[in-house]
């Protein structure tokens, strides 16, 4: 049975200031692909009630959400069938 076509390792999410999304890396057998999700999107993983988040709540959310913003990741990259990276997430690419 052949593995995930990305594996993450968590705890490598990082703020990125100028594009208002938490940044993060994924390993396929090509190479590593860059993707982000965005604070609008975390937020509403959250709360769907929140308008917006501070970086540091941002990162709060991802740190409690990240084996499911993965999941979605892998999902994504698989739908999109790698696409230019980085590969943003939004709310859109949420099961909420």
């Amino acid at each position: 049975m052949a593995g995930p076509s990305v594996r993450f390792q968590g705890g490598d999410g990082l703020w990125i200031a100028e594009r208002e999304s938490i940044g993060f890396i994924g390993a396929t057998s090509l190479g590593d692909v860059e993707f982000l999700i965005t604070a609008d999107a975390l937020a509403e993983m959250q709360d769907p009630d929140l308008d917006g988040i501070d970086p540091e709540t941002a990162m709060e959310i991802f740190e409690e959400h990240e084996d499911e913003i993965h999941r979605v990741a892998l999902r994504e990259f698989v739908k999109r069938l790698g696409g230019e990276p980085p590969i943003l997430l939004t709310s859109a690419d949420l099961d909420v």
